[in-house]
């Protein structure tokens, strides 16, 4: 089997805190894994080492087949999209404002492909209604237009139906199902709501403690379940 990310005893320690404690975890290319943990158990923290936010105290990990330590895994990261926390947004610009300008972040040299962009996610009717002015369920939907904006293969998401309403979780996981089955993007959920990521996951991580404890398909996942 391929995978995209393979963790092997990763560790980040803040002073006597041990965020992360010898993590090793391995998702599989095409999947869309389900990082499962409570809040506080260093689901964010993994995140932010695989993205360079921060570095590991211990351990290592690799992005299609390149080491942490290498000086290529620049490369690999430019593989992937992440809304890490909350997106990234500039909230006095409209989603076409706030694509143009992470395409020039980007240096992408032509905003030809921003409207396909938009239709993605479902915002292709927003005009030049400012950000501030959407619901949390299209800001949301805006931070991964942005994330999409590089063309990535590996989509990561950190909680990202926190506080949405019922019909903005149907939107979110519906654009994630899309995105995967359509596009081929392998994609990473953290969150703490099983229920939720069992109804698209295909494989599934849970942590606690800095720690995974199990990772298991969604089949077999399903098939232990019918046993109980």
């Amino acid at each position: 089997m391929e995978y995209v990310l393979k963790t092997k005893d990763l560790k980040k320690i803040y002073g006597n805190y041990n965020a992360l404690n010898g993590l090793s975890m391995n998702v599989p290319k095409g999947s869309i894994y389900g990082l499962i943990g409570r809040n506080g158990v260093g689901k964010t923290t993994l995140i932010r080492l695989i993205c360079g936010l921060q570095k590991a105290t211990e351990g290592d990990f690799s992005l299609y087949g390149i080491n942490n330590y290498s000086k290529e895994i620049v490369r690999s990261r430019k593989r992937i999209g992440a809304v890490v926390e909350t997106p990234s947004i500039y909230l006095d610009m409209s989603a076409e404002e706030n694509l143009k300008q992470q395409y020039r972040i980007l240096g992408i040299p032509s905003y030809s492909t921003i409207p396909d962009l938009l239709k993605l996610v479902g915002l292709e009717n927003t005009g030049k209604k400012k950000a501030r002015n959407f619901s949390l369920g299209m800001r949301q939907r805006l931070g991964i237009a942005i994330a999409l904006s590089g063309s990535p293969d590996f989509l990561i998401l950190d909680e990202p139906i926190n506080g949405l309403d019922p019909q903005g979780i149907i939107e979110i996981r519906e654009l994630i199902l899309k995105l995967n089955h359509e596009h081929g993007i392998t994609v990473l959920i953290s969150s703490h709501i099983l229920d939720e990521l069992s109804r698209i996951a295909t494989h599934f991580g849970f942590i606690d403690k800095g720690q995974m404890i199990q990772e298991i398909s969604a089949l077999e996942l399903n098939t232990k379940c019918r046993k109980c």
